[in-house]
């Protein structure tokens, strides 16, 4: 089961940056009616998260660029931004070495705990499998916004 978890992973992932690939500098920071958030938002925050819920929450080493937390951490916007975003070619370079680390970090150990139980609502997970099943989940629902982006952008043109 646990190469099922990870090849859905590995799917979802390849899935969000075979889109990004679509997307370019012009278009990366454009918020249209009815977003909070930009396309370049988008894919640092899918990096960012996954960080903190799989690497930090795991003791393990994070990769976390300077400054990525303060642009793309939840509750973050664009609109509030004060330092220069990271091009588009650094994010999609990180978010596919970070799929590489994951699957080498975290291979036969998703039945592990994790030292603090992660809350969400009113579930509470407890395994390295759980909190990567949720965050499959996650990157799911911010693939769907940026294609929702993409189609206002695209509408707007």
């Amino acid at each position: 089961m646990e190469d099922k978890v990870l090849k859905q992973f590995e799917m979802t992932r390849k899935f969000l940056l075979m889109g990004a690939e679509k997307i370019t500098e012009e278009h990366a920071d454009l918020i249209p009616g009815g977003f909070s958030n930009s396309l370049r938002w988008q894919l640092g925050h899918v990096y960012v998260t996954l960080e903190q819920l799989l690497f930090v929450q795991t003791s393990e080493e994070a990769h976390l660029p300077e400054g990525y937390s303060e642009l793309f951490a939840p509750g973050t916007s664009p609109k509030d931004w004060t330092a220069e975003p990271p091009k588009l070619d650094e994010l999609k370079s990180n978010l596919s070495a970070q799929l590489e680390r994951l699957k080498e970090t975290f291979q036969g150990r998703l039945e592990d705990e994790i030292t603090k139980p992660f809350k969400v609502g009113p579930y509470e997970l407890t395994t390295i499998g759980e909190v990567l099943l949720f965050a499959i989940y996650h990157e799911s629902e911010h693939n769907g916004c940026m294609k929702g982006l993409k189609n206002s952008i695209k509408g707007a043109n």
